[in-house]
């Protein structure tokens, strides 16, 4: 039996699940959803970089999921029984991945389908009879490679598919099996989208692809259901089948030794959660962990700082979950360096200086209230150092304080 996995699970801003990145006790890596969209396949390279590098900096590999979670976009850690379990998942085709291949298809263009209809129309028993070429030996001695013979109007067939947009870069036809003819002939639609793309496709990598297709029936079937959605675009809805799965932590996993109809027992408390559409961990999400250091408990602050440079102004702020210890190294930081520097042009000194140090120390109280954290995931916490009233830059404030103050008994002085 293989220890458990823990997981991830990256959304697109549209809704459309990116991949997904799991962990175990000694390596991170990320799993891309195989049906997903062009634009979340680009997304997930850039998450798979994203996962690596996090993973280079030190992180233990659930310390890198820790960490991504709070990225935007991305569910919480959840445990898996297995890696399997996690592939299976990415496999998984929602009703989502048959529209965004159905709206590839070009409707409006009744003379592409006219032409679709009249390709495969036209197709003989011959056409259908593929020739095969080459394979005999040149009196060099080298071999000619075979390849198919396909007529004229088995390739305006194969055209015509182009001509629909059946043949769309949506479907990523490497990463997915060769879709089956059912026992009616019929394949759903956007079945139908994927065979067209993976027949035209695979063809320019091995010689015979649309040959076997025609042979098995596959190749008329593809056209055939795409010409039933044309004239009754009802039959491409939503399969009821093709619902979302759950989480794979939510599913039973097949365990060595005991058979497949043997159940674990629910806990009382699982089987409530689930009467009341949820699992017990989603009505009672964990504590929010530190940002920095994983630890917890900790508190959603934000803190600032300011700068003043004469007619420029730079602001900083960090914010998120913080523990005791994380959270009262950053609050003094950032209020020593706005102490520090940030009184140097006239609305810093009397407007956003000020502001910047009232709303730090409100801040500072939510974390003063929590416990000492508990041990660390993501890696060391920071180190508070000395309060603000112990770190020499602080008292760089007092220069345009006193300022004001002279300023103020010079003019009252030359009133008088």
């Amino acid at each position: 039996m293989t220890d458990p996995v823990h997981y991830i699970t990256v959304t697109a801003p549209d809704g459309e699940v990116v991949g997904y990145a799991w962990a175990d006790g000694t390596d991170v890596e990320w799993i891309n959803r195989k049906a997903s969209s062009s634009a979340a396949y680009d997304a997930g390279m850039k998450w798979y970089t994203k996962v690596r590098e996090a993973h280079e900096r030190g992180l233990t590999p659930l310390g890198v999921l820790n960490l991504l979670s709070h990225e935007p976009g991305v569910g919480r850690v959840t445990e898996a029984p297995d890696v399997a379990a996690l592939e299976e998942l990415a496999r998984v085709v929602t009703p989502a991945d048959d529209r965004r291949l159905l709206a590839q298809l070009d409707r409006d263009d009744a003379q592409a389908w006219q032409e679709l209809a009249d390709a495969f129309d036209a197709l003989t028993d011959e056409d259908r009879d593929v020739k095969w070429g080459g394979g005999h030996k040149s009196p060099s001695g080298a071999i000619h490679v075979p390849y198919p013979l396909y007529s004229k109007p088995l390739q305006r067939a194969v055209a015509s598919l182009h001509g629909v947009g059946a043949v769309t870069p949506e479907h990523r036809w490497t990463e997915s099996p060769m879709p089956e003819v059912p026992p009616d002939g019929r394949l759903r639609p956007a079945d139908a989208v994927r065979a067209a793309t993976t027949l035209v496709r695979g063809e320019h990598f091995s010689d015979g692809t649309i040959a076997q297709a025609v042979e098995s029936g596959l190749f008329d079937a593809v056209a055939a259901s795409l010409r039933a959605w044309y004239a009754d675009p009802s039959i491409g809805s939503v399969d009821k089948s093709r619902a979302e799965v759950p989480p794979v932590a939510e599913r039973p996993s097949p365990r060595v030794g005991k058979p497949e109809t043997e159940a674990k027992p629910e806990t009382e408390a699982k089987a409530q959660a689930k009467a009341e559409g949820g699992t017990a961990s989603a009505r009672n999400p964990p504590p929010p962990m530190c940002r920095f250091c994983g630890g917890s408990p900790a508190a959603e602050v934000t803190f600032r700082a300011h700068r003043g440079l004469v007619i420029f102004m730079g602001f900083k702020r960090m914010d998120g979950p913080m523990c005791f210890t994380c959270g009262l190294a950053v609050y003094r930081t950032l209020t020593t360096h706005t102490l520090c520097v940030g009184w140097w042009s006239p609305f810093s000194l009397f407007v956003f200086a000020p502001l910047t140090l009232v709303r730090n120390l409100l801040a500072v109280r939510k974390v003063k209230q929590l416990p000492p954290p508990g041990p660390g995931m993501l890696g060391p916490r920071y180190d508070p150092g000395v309060p603000v009233h112990r770190r020499p830059r602080a008292y760089v404030a007092l220069v345009p304080v006193l300022w004001v103050l002279f300023m103020i008994v010079t003019g009252l002085s030359g009133g008088v």
